[in-house]
C-alpha cells in the first residue's frame, strides 16, 4: 500500500524504513536537517546547502541517479535529492566564516563547471539514442577519471619549454611531477570506478594490474597528444631517458588513432580498463583466472555506451571510424606497455598504485562491514 508525504508529494513504500538513507540508500539510523540520512550524506548537506543549488550543475541533464556507491559523482543531482526529501538549513548553526568559505567554494566550483562544460557542450538532454540508466553510467563515467591536475602540468611544460633555458634541473622535475601525476590519477580512476569496485577481492587483484598498465598508457599517450608534448625536443629527451626510446617511439604510433573528443577518450578509459591482455605483462597469470562472465558483461555495457554515443554525437559513418580508432588504439597501446614492462620505473608505479588500491579496497570493504551491523 502506498502511502504520501503532503509536505513533498513524495510517495513512499513499505520496503522504506527508518534505516535507510533517503538519499543513496546507505544505513541510517538519524533524522538530520528534516530527512532521514546516513552520516556521508548529512555532512554533504552541511558543506552544500547554503552554496545554492544554481551553483551547480548537472553536466547530464540532471538524470543521474544518486546511489550509495557513486553519490560523490554529481554534486548537483545529490544536491537536489536532499532538498526534495525534505532537507532544510533552518537547523544549522551559524558560522563567522560561513560566507568567505561559500564564496571561495563558488568560484572553484564554477571554474571547474565552466570547464567541464565546454568540454560536453555537445550533449543536450536528448535520449532518444541512451536510455535514462545508460545516460546516468555515462555521467559516472565521465566524473570517475578527473584530469585536472594533469592538464595544469601539461600546460606548465608547454610553458616552461617556451621560457629562455628550458632544460635544466626545474624542468626535469616538472617532467618528472608530469609522470608521477598520470599514475596517480590513474589510482584515483580505479578507486572511482563503481565496477571495479564491485568485483571479488580475486578478481580485483587481476584486473587492477593490467587496469593500471592500459589506464596509464592511454591517459599518458592523450596528454601528450592534447598538448604536443612530443614536438618539444626537451620533453621528448628527458621522456626517452626515463623510460626508453622504444616505448616513445610506439606512444608516437598510437596518436594516430586517438579522438580529441574528452567524452570518448574517458569511454575508452573504462572500455579497457577491463581488458584481459594481463597475461601478456604477467605470463604467470591465467587469463581464466577471473571471472569471465562478469567482465564480459562490464565490458558489453560499457561498449554499448559508447557506442551510443558516437552515433548520438557524430552520425553511424563517422562512429563507426571512430569506434575504430578506439580499437586500433588499444592494440597499439599493448604494444608500447609491454615494452614499458622492461623499465623500473614504469613497473615501480604501476606495482605502488596496484598496493595502495588494493588496501583502499579492502578498508571499504571492512567499513560497509562494520556499518551493515
Amino acid at each position: 500500500m502506498l502511502t504520501t508525504n503532503t509536505k513533498l508529494n513524495i510517495p513512499l513504500t513499505n520496503k522504506q524504513n527508518l534505516s535507510e538513507c533517503r538519499i543513496c540508500g546507505a544505513p541510517a539510523q538519524y533524522t538530520n536537517f528534516g530527512a532521514i540520512s546516513c552520516y556521508s550524506c548529512k555532512m554533504f548537506f552541511k558543506r552544500n546547502a547554503n552554496i545554492g543549488q544554481k551553483a551547480f550543475k548537472c553536466n547530464f541533464g540532471g538524470y543521474c541517479e544518486v546511489k550509495r556507491d557513486n553519490h560523490h559523482m554529481c554534486t548537483s543531482c545529490r544536491l537536489r535529492k536532499c532538498f526534495q526529501y525534505g532537507m532544510t538549513t533552518d537547523k544549522f548553526r551559524p558560522s563567522r566564516s560561513i560566507k568567505s568559505k561559500t564564496k571561495s567554494l563558488v568560484k572553484v566550483e564554477s571554474r571547474n563547471q565552466s570547464e567541464t562544460l565546454s568540454i560536453l557542450n555537445s550533449l543536450k538532454p536528448d535520449h532518444s539514442l541512451l536510455t535514462t540508466s545508460q545516460w546516468t553510467l555515462l555521467s559516472n563515467l565521465y566524473n570517475s577519471y578527473d584530469e585536472s591536475q594533469l592538464l595544469l602540468i601539461g600546460k606548465s611544460l608547454v610553458d616552461t619549454h617556451n621560457s629562455l633555458q628550458p632544460i635544466n634541473v626545474t624542468y626535469q622535475r616538472l617532467v618528472e611531477n608530469f609522470s608521477l601525476s598520470i599514475y596517480e590519477t590513474t589510482r584515483k580512476y580505479l578507486r572511482l570506478n563503481d565496477d571495479i569496485c564491485k568485483l571479488s577481492f580475486s578478481d580485483r587483484s587481476i584486473v587492477l594490474r593490467n587496469a593500471a598498465n592500459n589506464i596509464s598508457g592511454m591517459v599518458g599517450a592523450f596528454t601528450i597528444h592534447r598538448f604536443d608534448l612530443f614536438n618539444l625536443d626537451s620533453f621528448l629527451e628527458i621522456t626517452s631517458a626515463i623510460y626508453g626510446h622504444r616505448p616513445a617511439s610506439l606512444t608516437r604510433w598510437t596518436m594516430k588513432f586517438i579522438i580529441s573528443d574528452t567524452v570518448i577518450f574517458k569511454l575508452a578509459l573504462s572500455l579497457f580498463a577491463l581488458s584481459k591482455t594481463a597475461y601478456l605483462y604477467s605470463p604467470n597469470i591465467s587469463i581464466d583466472s577471473t571471472n569471465s562472465s562478469t567482465i564480459f558483461h562490464i565490458q558489453n555495457k560499457y561498449a554499448e555506451v559508447t557506442w551510443k554515443y558516437l552515433n548520438y554525437r557524430y552520425g553511424w559513418y563517422e562512429a563507426v571510424k571512430h569506434f575504430h580508432n578506439i580499437i586500433h588504439w588499444l592494440m597499439t597501446l599493448t604494444m608500447s606497455t609491454i615494452n614499458l614492462q622492461n623499465f623500473s620505473v614504469h613497473v615501480d608505479y604501476v606495482d605502488s598504485l596496484v598496493e595502495l588500491t588494493e588496501l583502499t579496497f579492502i578498508l571499504d570493504d571492512v567499513e560497509e562491514i562494520i556499518e551493515t551491523k
